[in-house]
């Protein structure tokens, strides 16, 4: 069976995860230098990832519940800036500013497209 550790997509895959896991341990390591819990971001890209799904079912095609999602949608991208400027140590302060006026813009186009298109 030495055959099949050799073959071409037995050593893709085991790049893939290699790399994965490095860039896994990079980023933990990163997020734990400034202290931060590196599982918060995780949970809030997978409630983002709900919502957005909850978006395109049937049954929430109406106005008022696509506006709820976008207003749900724009709270939760302020949360991880937040996140960071509250309990971030030696993150620039420069980083969060352009995250928070990165979001004001965004979201004032997604109500401006929203509302008057």
């Amino acid at each position: 069976m030495g055959w099949i550790h050799s073959s071409p997509a037995v050593r893709f895959i085991r790049l893939v995860a290699d790399t994965g896991r490095w860039w896994l341990r990079s980023v933990t390591r990163l997020a734990h230098v400034h202290n931060l819990n590196p599982y918060v971001f995780i949970v809030l890209s997978v409630v983002g990832m709900i919502i957005h799904a909850l978006y395109y079912l049937p049954w929430f095609k109406d106005q008022s519940p696509e506006l709820a999602f976008l207003v749900v949608l724009r709270i939760l991208a302020l949360a991880a800036p937040f996140y960071i400027l509250m309990r971030g140590k030696r993150i620039a302060p420069v980083f969060n500013a352009s995250l928070i006026a990165g979001w004001t813009l965004s979201t004032t186009w997604h109500v401006c497209y929203f509302v008057y298109l």
